[in-house]
Parts: C-alpha cells; structure tokens; sequence
C-alpha cells in the first residue's frame, strides 16, 4: 500500500519561515528608506506645485500674489495670497487668502531666509531679490546621500525642482 504526503512537514515549514526572516530583516530597513525619500518627494511637489499655482493666479487675476510661509517658515506650511508678502495670517484676516497647505512631518526645510515668493500680473518673480532656493530633506537623511531636493524659483517665474545630496 502507497501513502502520498499531501502537505508540509514540520522541517519544511521551519526553513520557510526562516528564510523568509531573513529576507525581511534585510528588506524592512531599506523599506523605510523608499519611505523617507517618497516623502520628501511629495512634499517638494506640493510647494512646486503651490509656486506654480500663485503665478497662474497672478497671471489670471492680473495682480500680485504670493507665496507665503507661515510663521516658522515653510516646514509650518504655506498659504497663496493676493498682493504681496505680508504673512498668511494676515491674508486671513483680511480676505486676501487663496489657498493653504498644512504643516510638514519629518521632512527639514531651508529656505535660506525666504518667507515666499511674489509673482507680478506677468508671471515674473518681484520679490524676493535674489536668488530663490528651498531645499528639503528628510530629518534622518545621512550625508552624502542623494535625498534631498532643492527648489529653485528663476527671475522669470519658472520653478524647478533638482536632486541633490543631503547635508
């Protein structure tokens, strides 16, 4: 008489799950990297597309609207208001607010001392002078390591976001 196995022995199930330990232990901290870059990621997107969303409306609307910080600067979140830049929370009281975007998690701002950004009825930058440069990064970026994301906003208006290496 024949007896066929129709499923798992106890040593078979033992080395799956091992292996399968294995590959984990390895797979979870590099997980939490793609992690941390796709949120740095987002956000840089979010305030590009914010700077670009003011300079369509400034163009739009045939006025000055800015891109403002909050209190604390950009990690605090930013709002889109009408004229130039004179602080979200005075475009709320006064009816001059466009549009806000919330507060940033474990994400590092620095936006080298800019508070925003204003754009005239052309779609030109008017303030600030200068060079307009935002990078973020992850608050666990190691240095050296190709994390972060530099926003750069032209005299002419135009946004764009590069990759760089942490600091």
């Amino acid at each position: 008489m024949k007896y066929y196995s129709h499923g798992f022995t106890l040593i078979e199930l033992v080395i799956t799950m091992a292996v399968l330990g294995i590959l984990l232990a390895f797979g979870i901290p590099a997980f939490n990297g793609v992690i941390e870059n796709n949120r740095v990621t987002t956000q840089a997107n979010s305030l590009l597309g914010a700077v670009n969303y003011a300079r369509s409306e400034a163009v739009k609307r045939g006025e000055i609207v800015s891109l403002q910080s909050e209190v604390g600067g950009f990690g605090n979140g930013w709002c889109v208001i009408l004229g130039p830049l004179d602080g979200c929370q005075n475009a709320r009281d006064n009816d001059l607010l466009v549009r806000e975007f919330g507060a940033i998690r474990a994400v590092i701002v620095d936006a080298g001392g800019t508070n925003g950004v204003s754009f005239d009825n052309r779609g030109y930058r008017v303030a600030p002078a200068g060079n307009v440069v935002i990078g973020m990064q992850s608050d666990n970026c190691q240095a050296n390591a190709d994390g972060r994301r530099e926003l750069t906003v032209s005299t002419a208006g135009r946004a764009s976001l590069t990759r760089e290496e942490c600091e």
